[in-house]
């Protein structure tokens, strides 16, 4: 009987779209259908009756509607792994479903409001640099951007946010606001002794006097001098403030009126010069001794055991020199008949018999022709002794201009790289090593006391630290393996030293102002075991010559006024610590801090390596010797100000350096043991630096008012005592006893006690006539009015048949007569020879010592 449609009761859906049930793979319902043959499928009615269908259609009973489903068809977000292969999400959190049964990571993306609001905070962050980035160059750049600049901020940044000193419209000087605002991330770095140090104030090529003088940049003790004679001005009409001159009187406060140095006077004789003349040879060996004593420790250009040879040689008349070797004899009797005069030596010779030797000197090696031939080595010495000695003999301008030359020498020939040439001798390499130590330590000396950018840049220089052994040590094993194993002289000496890898600190070391030496570790125990020597004293001198340029180049240099000073400070901090890593890593023989009982060549290195590392410690600290409001020295329990607390080991320092000579004032002692060359450089800064802080007021420290005061007349009398010796010294003495006297006025102190000058202005001394107020010419030389025909002529002093044979040298600089008995190793380099000497031989070139067991000098 054939079934009625009508009867039908059930909803036919075609089997082929059946819903697959969550969780249910797909593919197992279309597997079961593809292997299932096609058949009618039967239905059932109500009445219990079946119907078979043969359309492939099946009835599916209507879901009821109190059934709730299992899973939302929509959820608010899928996870990336859902949308990658593109299946339904089930939205659970942290893990949907289908990543958990697959074991994959589920990820679900930032929503769009968390990106909104990550992009506004984002925007926040980088307005808010660029307003502290405007407000850091507000005041560094030129009166219009400047206003601009701040109406910019005025328009965006609240009024509230904004400090009293930005709101003022008048302009303020970069040191007032620095007073201010000391410790402000956008304070200028242009404060203290840093003050207009991108730029020259006044005309140096106005006249003969300004041109002597010449640029002195601000870590130059003359401009310290400069700055104080204004404050000790301001100090003594008990006025506030920096005293401004008038436009009359303004040449009295000029840069060159505290300049103490003798570059206005005349380093050369009027009249003929015997070239060839030489001293007698008891004079010429208390001369040559004296030099090797007092100078070749701390300068070791010459290479002492070859150039000894060379002088018995000469001197006993089997040898033959050339013009270059004879100019660097004379420049050592100049040095050595300079320091006879000031300490008074009973062997010294005439008052200006060291100008005698240095125009000999010049006319056989400074002459036109040979400026304008190809330096070779000896001509680098020559150039490096002449600037020594222009720097003992307080004319830093010129020894500014003759070191430059060498230095430029010294670079042509590579001295100032790292040799691994197989055709030179290991001996050789580290002989000249040391003379790019010497030029390097000389031209830093001279940025010291003249403030100016040298000419050794940075990266410049990869020439190995030079050994810590002496000369006629070169050929023991250990050393010898040193000199060919470059690794391992790394690893002992390039490695334990404070400035190792000290041109790699960044422009803004963070958290520069709190670094400690200690976070720098150094294995120093291989230099501490050595026994103390010359040479470990230099090695120590040129490590810390590294140091302080790095001072100069970090915080001195003319860009350091677009740095704010809080990277200013990060830098100090950093270069401070490598300060206090150098002490630290001395040897305990040169520890200058303890008191004991030493020889005069170890008190002499002492005295020596002190007095430059308180130079170096003074020069870091001086930016942050300013005046400054009384919360810079912390109230309560809050922490001092970095500045203030640099500003406090600069004071210290300069007290320490004069706590190294006795109360009582000997000028001939300290030239006797100390670094008679550069003292007087060393005093001056000390006692400027103690003037300057009596002319702040002592702010920094006012219950030490008294003890600085008292430092300085010490360091005042000592200058009035070598003043008896040395044009320079008087000088200096004069400026500081003026200002000492100035600021006692305003300070109601008795300065009556204290020296006066008591010697004649125009008197003459160490073969140098005073003219303060006039000019000089200084007299040009010809070699030809002063030789014959290149040929030693006969004359006094000269030894006997030396005459009637014509000076050569030969490439390397090394007498023609070939080298001496018992020099040259393997005859491949004969500049620089090995000459092996005996104990007695080197302890004889050491004079007897000096000294008054009544005078102690503090350690």
């Amino acid at each position: 009987m054939p079934l009625q449609q009508a009867d039908l009761d059930t909803t036919i859906l075609p089997t082929s779209n059946v819903p697959a049930l969550p969780g249910t793979a797909a593919s197992s319902i279309t597997s079961h259908r593809t292997n299932t043959p096609h058949r009618p499928q039967i239905t059932s009615t109500h009445s219990g009756t079946k119907q078979l269908y043969s359309n492939g259609k099946v009835p599916i009973p209507r879901q009821r509607a109190t059934a709730a489903p299992r899973h939302s068809r929509r959820v608010p977000r899928a996870c990336q792994s859902c949308r990658q292969r593109k299946t339904k999400c089930s939205g659970d959190t942290p893990v949907c479903r289908q990543c958990k049964e697959l074991s994959i990571q589920c990820d679900y993306p930032v929503s769009w409001r968390e990106k909104m609001n990550r992009q506004l905070k984002d925007l926040s962050n980088k307005t808010r640099d660029y307003e502290e980035l405007l407000k850091d160059i507000e005041h560094m750049v030129d009166g219009s951007t400047s206003e601009r600049i701040k109406e910019a901020l005025d328009k965006h940044v609240a009024e509230v946010d904004r400090s009293p000193a930005e709101r003022q419209s008048q302009p303020i000087s970069q040191e007032d606001m620095m007073d201010e605002h000391p410790d402000d991330m956008s304070s200028p770095s242009s404060i203290g002794s840093l003050e207009a140090i991108e730029r020259v104030e006044e005309d140096l090529n106005r006249n003969e006097t300004t041109r002597a003088t010449g640029y002195m940049g601000k870590n130059s003790e003359v401009t310290w001098m400069q700055r104080l004679r204004r404050e000790a001005e301001q100090r003594a009409k008990k006025e506030p403030g920096t005293y401004d001159p008038d436009p009359d009187n303004e040449s009295d406060y000029a840069l060159h009126s505290g300049n103490y140095h003798l570059d206005d006077m005349e380093v050369s004789i009027p009249g003929p010069v015997q070239v060839y003349e030489v001293p007698p040879r008891p004079l010429a060996d208390k001369l040559f001794e004296d030099y090797l004593a007092s100078v070749h420790p701390f300068f070791p250009i010459i290479s002492r055991p070859l150039f000894s040879t060379q002088y018995q040689s000469f001197y006993d008349n089997s040898g033959r020199p050339g013009d270059k070797w004879l100019a660097i004899l004379n420049v050592i009797f100049a040095i050595s008949a300079k320091r006879a005069h000031l300490k008074q030596a009973p062997w010294q010779g005439e008052e200006n018999d060291h100008l005698v030797y240095l125009t000999r000197a010049r006319i056989l090696s400074m002459n036109g022709d040979v400026l304008f031939s190809h330096p070779d080595l000896q001509q680098i010495q020559v150039e490096g002794l002449i600037a020594f000695y222009l720097i003992a003999s307080d004319q830093v301008n010129r020894a500014w201009r003759i070191a430059a030359l060498a230095i430029r020498s010294a670079i042509t020939l590579g001295i100032n790289m790292k040799n691994t040439s197989d055709f030179t001798a290991s001996i050789s390499k580290e002989s000249r090593n040391r003379v790019w130590w010497c030029l390097y330590t000389l031209e830093h000396l001279l940025g010291i006391m003249t403030g100016r950018a040298t000419c050794i840049l940075d990266g410049v220089c990869t020439t190995p630290l030079p050994l810590p052994f002496e000369g006629d040590q070169l050929q023991e094993p250990l050393v010898a393996k040193l000199l060919n194993d470059l690794s391992l002289r790394e690893e002992f000496v390039g490695n334990a030293i404070a400035s190792s890898f000290i041109h790699q600190i960044s422009s803004n070391p963070l958290g520069g102002k709190d670094a400690k030496y200690t976070d720098i570790p150094r294995d120093v125990t291989w230099l501490k075991s050595l026994p103390p020597n010359n040479a470990l004293c230099f090695l120590y001198y040129a490590d810390l010559a590294v140091i302080s340029q790095e001072i100069v180049n970090r915080v001195y240099s003319p860009d350091c006024a677009m740095v704010p000073w809080a990277h200013i400070e990060n830098r100090i901090g950093v270069l401070r610590s490598r300060l206090d890593l150098w002490f630290a890593s001395l040897h305990p023989a040169f520890d200058f801090t303890r008191k004991e009982d030493e020889g005069p060549d170890l008190l002499r290195a002492k005295l020596f390596l002190a007095f430059h590392f308180y130079s170096s410690r003074i020069t870091l600290g001086r930016p942050c010797l300013c005046r400054r409001d009384a919360h810079q020295s912390g109230q309560g329990n809050e922490k001092p100000a970095f500045s203030h607390v640099m500003a406090m080991l600069s004071l210290d320092s300069a007290n320490k350096m004069l706590d190294l000579i006795p109360d009582q004032a000997d000028a001939i002692q300290l030239y006797e043991i100390g670094p008679w060359w550069c003292v007087l450089h060393c005093l001056v800064q000390s006692v400027t630096i103690l003037l300057l802080e009596l002319s702040f007021g002592s702010i920094h420290i006012p219950e030490e008012e008294q003890n600085i005061f008292t430092m300085a007349k010490k360091g005042v009398r000592w200058l009035h005592s070598m003043s008896e010796f040395s044009t320079a010294s008087r000088r200096a003495w004069q400026l500081c006893d003026m200002n000492l006297r100035k600021i006692a006025q305003g300070m109601d102190y008795d300065v009556s006690h204290m020296p006066t000058f008591d010697f004649g202005a125009d008197e003459v001394t160490n073969g140098h006539k005073d003219q303060l107020n006039g000019s000089f010419k200084t007299n040009g030389i010809d070699k030809a009015a002063h030789q014959d025909n290149g040929q030693l002529p006969d004359g006094p002093g000269l030894p006997p048949g030396a005459a009637g044979f014509t000076l050569i040298s030969d490439a390397d600089g090394a007498p023609d007569a070939g080298p001496a008995p018992g020099i040259g190793l393997d005859g491949n380099d004969v500049f620089f020879p090995y000459d092996p000497i005996n104990g007695e031989f080197v302890r004889s070139y050491f004079p007897t010592f000096y000294t008054d067991e009544n005078q102690e000098w503090g350690f």
